[in-house]
C-alpha cells in the first residue's frame, strides 16, 4: 500500500499496532491505532509533549510522548487548545478547533465508546413522543372532547345460549327478543334462532369507541354514557358526533382512555374529579362565593309581558335589548317597551349621552284588556293622550335642553360626573385665576337624565345637581326656561341656602324635587349666612356675578 492510498483509506480501517508491535524490528507508530488521521499525527504529538512538559529537542520524546499520555491522558486537560488552535489559523492551516478537541478526546483512549449506552425507550417517553401527551396534560378527571367512531359490541357466547331462559319475550311488544342486540320484533323463537345463526346479529353492545384529535382511542361504557340506563347507544349517539367526557383511566401501554360523558360527572357537584387544593386554599371564601351563586339563581327574573301596539318607537324588548338598540342610534332617540311593573305600565328609555339612559315610566289608565293601550296615559302628575303626544310634549323638549347643555362651552364630561375629576379641573381653573369663580357642567352617570354643575368659591369645590324636565331645568326647586335664565339665576343666588338635603330619586321618572345636593359643604337653611363658614372659606367677598367670568 503507498502512503498515498493509506491517506485516503485511513479513516475507514482500524489497525491493532498492538498484535505486531513486539516482533517487529521497526518502530511501529501507535497512532495507526487510533481514530487519528495521519495528516494530525504531529499535532497529537505536539500535545503530548506540552502535557508532558518534555524538550522537544530530545530525540525519543515524540514517540516517547504518545505512550505515556495514552497511560496518563488527565495531563491533557490542562492544555489550551484554543490557543493552538489559533496558532494553526495563523499558519494558514484553518480552523482546526474541533479537530484538536477530537483528537484530545481520542488519547483519553483509543476506540472508546463514548455514545450513551443504549436504552428503550419507556412506556411514558413512547407514548409522550408519538401523541404529545402525558399524564399531566391527560390526567384523570380532565374535560376533554372527542369524536364517536363506532360502537363497540360483545361476541356470541355459547353458553347464554345454552341456557333455556336466555331467549324471552319483550315485556313491551311482547315479541321474541334477542339476547345479544336487544331487537325485539321476532314472532317465535326460530326466527331469533335464524338471526343468529345467519350471523346478522351484530352483538350485544357494552359501548362506544371515541377517537382524540391527537389519535388515542377512548371507551366509554354503558354505565358511564349518560345518568339514565341505555339498552342501545345508537338512539343516544351517532359515528362521527362530538361528546364530552371526563378521563376515568388512562392506558398508555395500549394508548387507550376509560371516559365517562354522565351529566353528574361531567358537572361534578361533589368534587370527585376537582384537582387537589394546595395549603393556602380558602375553603371558607369558597363556601360564601357558592352560596352567593345560588342567592343570584333563586333571585327572581324580571318579567315583561309582551304587548300588541302599533307604533314605530314600540318594542317588545327588554332593558338590555333597548340599550343594544339604542346604541347606534342619534342623542334624544327613544324606545318605548313593556315595564316590569306589570301590564298597566310602559317604560320609555331615551338616549342622554353615548352609554347613559333615563328610564321613565308611564302609567296606562282606561285600559280595554292587559295587551292594549290604556286611552290616557299619566307621566307623575302630566296626563297624554297617546305616545306620539309623549315624545313630542316629553321627550324631545328634554333631549332639546339636554343638548344645549352639551353645547355649551363650559360643559365637561368629566368621566361621567366624577367628582374627583371635576375637583381637578376647577382647582386647575382656580390657580390660573384665583379671583374668579370656575365653574362646570357634566351629565351624571350616577343619576341619568340629570347634570352637575360644579364650582369653587374659596378652596373647596360644591357639587349640586340639575334636573332636565320638559319644562326646562329644574335647580334648587324652581324651573328655568333656558340655560342662559339657570346661569343667571345661579350667579345671583349662589349664597343662597340650597334647599334641605335629600337624596335624587334614581328611577326614570321626572317629577320631584331634582335640584337636591350632591356633595356635602352646605350651610343649612334657616341659619344665619353672613360671616357663616361655607366649604372651608369665609363669605366676605364682592357679589358673586363680578367674579362668575372666564
Amino acid at each position: 500500500m503507498g502512503p498515498q492510498v493509506f491517506l485516503n483509506c485511513a479513516a475507514f480501517i482500524k489497525i491493532d499496532s498492538s498484535v505486531f508491535s513486539d516482533s517487529a524490528s521497526d518502530y511501529t507508530e501507535v497512532l495507526d491505532g487510533s481514530r487519528i488521521h495521519p495528516e494530525a499525527y504531529e499535532w497529537a504529538r505536539k500535545m503530548a509533549i506540552d502535557a508532558l512538559e518534555y524538550d522537544e529537542s530530545a530525540e525519543d520524546a515524540p514517540r516517547e510522548s504518545i505512550e505515556e499520555i495514552l497511560e496518563s491522558p488527565d495531563k491533557l486537560k490542562d492544555l489550551d487548545l484554543d490557543a493552538f488552535a489559533e496558532e494553526l489559523a495563523r499558519q494558514n492551516l484553518g480552523k482546526k478547533e474541533t479537530t484538536l478537541y477530537d483528537i484530545r478526546d481520542e488519547l483519553f483512549g483509543l476506540y472508546k465508546e463514548r455514545r450513551k449506552p443504549y436504552r428503550s425507550l419507556t412506556i411514558e417517553e413512547r407514548f409522550r413522543l408519538l401523541t404529545g401527551e402525558t399524564a399531566d396534560t391527560l390526567q384523570v378527571g380532565k374535560l376533554i372532547m372527542c369524536t364517536v367512531s363506532g360502537i363497540v359490541r360483545k361476541k356470541q357466547i355459547g353458553e347464554v345460549l345454552e341456557n333455556e331462559n336466555a331467549i324471552m319475550r319483550s315485556e313491551q311488544t311482547n315479541l321474541y327478543q334477542c339476547p345479544f342486540c336487544m331487537v325485539d320484533l321476532f314472532q317465535d323463537l326460530s326466527a331469533v334462532w335464524n338471526h343468529l345463526d345467519d350471523g346478522s346479529c351484530p352483538g350485544q353492545a357494552i359501548g362506544i369507541r371515541t377517537r382524540l384529535d391527537n389519535g388515542i382511542t377512548g371507551f366509554i361504557g354503558l354505565k358511564n354514557l349518560s345518568d339514565r340506563p341505555v339498552r342501545n347507544p345508537e338512539e343516544r349517539v351517532k359515528e362521527g358526533m362530538s361528546v364530552h367526557c371526563r378521563i376515568l383511566r388512562l392506558n398508555m401501554d395500549k394508548f387507550q382512555l376509560d371516559l365517562t360523558s354522565r351529566s353528574q360527572d361531567l358537572a361534578d357537584k361533589e368534587g370527585k374529579f376537582s384537582s387537589p387544593k394546595d395549603a393556602f386554599y380558602d375553603d371558607e371564601a369558597a363556601m360564601k362565593d357558592s352560596d352567593q351563586e345560588k342567592k343570584l339563581k333563586q333571585k327572581p327574573k324580571r318579567t315583561y309581558v309582551k304587548r300588541v301596539i302599533a307604533h314605530p318607537a314600540f318594542h317588545n324588548v327588554s332593558f338590555e335589548q333597548a340599550v343594544q338598540l339604542l346604541a347606534s342610534m342619534d342623542l334624544g332617540e327613544c324606545i318605548i317597551r313593556p315595564s316590569s311593573k306589570g301590564d298597566d305600565h310602559l317604560t320609555i328609555t331615551w338616549k342622554v349621552d353615548e352609554s347613559l339612559y333615563q328610564h321613565i315610566d308611564v302609567t296606562e289608565l282606561g285600559k280595554e284588556n292587559a295587551f292594549s293601550l290604556g286611552r290616557t296615559l299619566r307621566i307623575g302628575n302630566e296626563e297624554y293622550e297617546d305616545l306620539d303626544e309623549i315624545i313630542a310634549r316629553h321627550i324631545q323638549p328634554m333631549a332639546s335642553f339636554a343638548r344645549e347643555l352639551f353645547s355649551y362651552r363650559y360643559y365637561r364630561n368629566a368621566d361621567g360626573g366624577s367628582k374627583t375629576t371635576l375637583d381637578k379641573l376647577l382647582q386647575v381653573e382656580k390657580k390660573r385665576a384665583p379671583s374668579r369663580i370656575p365653574y362646570f357642567f357634566s351629565a351624571s352617570r350616577e343619576f341619568p337624565g340629570k347634570f352637575l354643575i360644579s364650582y369653587m368659591p374659596r378652596t373647596k369645590s360644591r357639587h349640586e345637581l340639575i334636573g332636565v324636565t320638559p319644562e326646562g331645568y329644574r335647580f334648587r326647586g324652581q324651573v328655568h326656561p333656558s340655560l342662559s335664565a339657570l346661569i343667571q339665576w345661579f350667579k345671583e343666588h349662589f349664597r343662597d341656602p340650597p334647599p334641605a338635603m335629600m337624596a335624587p330619586n334614581r328611577g326614570a321618572t321626572t317629577g320631584g324635587n331634582t335640584s337636591a345636593l350632591y356633595s356635602t359643604g352646605y350651610q343649612s337653611a334657616g341659619q344665619p349666612f353672613s360671616n357663616t363658614p361655607i366649604g372651608g372659606g369665609w363669605v366676605d367677598r364682592p357679589a358673586f356675578p363680578q367674579y362668575l367670568r372666564h
